[in-house]
């Protein structure tokens, strides 16, 4: 992501794009100031919104053709705590599983809403879906019944981390269907001072 980043940046530069040299260079320092935050485990959700937009600033500016994005996150919600990094991999998932191999425009929906005392984080993609052999391997890997992959470990790393650092059996849950896209999404506490 970095390499590619910084290639991107390069290669504006070289073109003479520098609105767009600006943008990505301030969108790659946010990145990586908010994923560092000082070793927290725990931001704001204003925090990962800022954190999801710069990411999403340089995607767009790597696949100008093939992405767009919805941030749709309750203002009321934005001084509630969040595990750092447990949306960003899912919206990376979305498009280099969904969006990449679609051909035609993609779109990656997020939203972040508090509902009956949780909070509930969900992302969606219209991008090329997992046929329901890839999808039941997915779902046991992410239970604990079936064996890790390459293709999956971001997804399990963010389950795992939900699941020990809220003290909760449910992680992520994982709906798709091949060519219509998925939707990956998990509820946690939402307590007025975050973490629980």
């Amino acid at each position: 992501f970095l390499y590619n980043t910084l290639d991107a940046i390069v290669w504006l530069a070289e073109a003479k794009r520098t609105e767009e040299v600006i943008s990505i260079t301030r969108a790659l320092s946010d990145f990586y100031r908010i994923s560092l935050s000082d070793g927290h485990d725990w931001i704001t959700l204003a925090q990962e919104e800022e954190h999801l937009r710069g990411y999403l600033t340089i995607q767009k500016i790597r696949y100008r053709d093939i992405l767009d994005y919805e941030i749709s996150i309750d203002p009321a919600l934005k001084n509630v705590m969040i595990l750092k990094l447990s949306i960003q991999p899912l919206v990376e998932n979305a498009i280099y599983h969904g969006i990449r191999n679609r051909r035609g425009g993609g779109l990656i929906r997020i939203a972040v809403f508090r509902e009956d005392g949780l909070l509930n984080v969900r992302v969606s993609d219209n991008g090329a879906g997992m046929d329901s052999r890839r999808l039941r391997e997915l779902r046991a890997m992410l239970s604990g019944s079936g064996p890790s992959t390459a293709t999956g470990y971001g997804l399990f790393s963010v389950d795992q981390r939900i699941k020990l650092y809220y003290n909760q059996p449910q992680g992520l849950t994982v709906e798709s269907a091949l060519g219509e896209g998925s939707v990956i999404s998990f509820s946690v506490p939402a307590g007025e001072n975050g973490k629980n």
